[in-house]
């Protein structure tokens, strides 16, 4: 291996390659984390059936980071602030008027 028009001993050399395989390893693990808590995720939210959380599943292990962020967002159990919850305005309406009171 050269490095900077240096040949490296062979120590060095295995060095490189062993703190790659290291590095790669630890991406590895990283992401099959990942990918699990996605998946334990999935099948334990109550928003999916049963076709969606295998479906979902399949995402997550055929496009690993992507679907697992996907079913993450997803399956998330809390609405996000800047969405107000659904207001019913029926019990706004009177009704001792018509529909042509309110244009209806």
């Amino acid at each position: 291996m050269t490095v900077y028009g240096h040949e490296l001993p062979l120590r060095n050399r295995m060095s490189v390659l062993i703190s790659t395989g290291w590095i790669l390893f630890a991406l590895a693990v990283i992401t099959l984390g990942l990918d699990a808590f996605a998946i334990r995720r999935v099948f334990t939210s109550p928003f999916y059936e049963p076709l969606q959380q295998w479906t979902q599943a399949a995402l997550i292990l055929f496009v690993p980071i992507f679907g697992a962020y996907l079913a993450l967002y997803f399956a998330r159990e809390h609405i996000p602030l800047f969405q107000s919850p659904p207001v019913d305005h029926v019990k706004d309406i009177d009704p001792t008027c018509g529909d042509v009171d309110y244009h209806g």
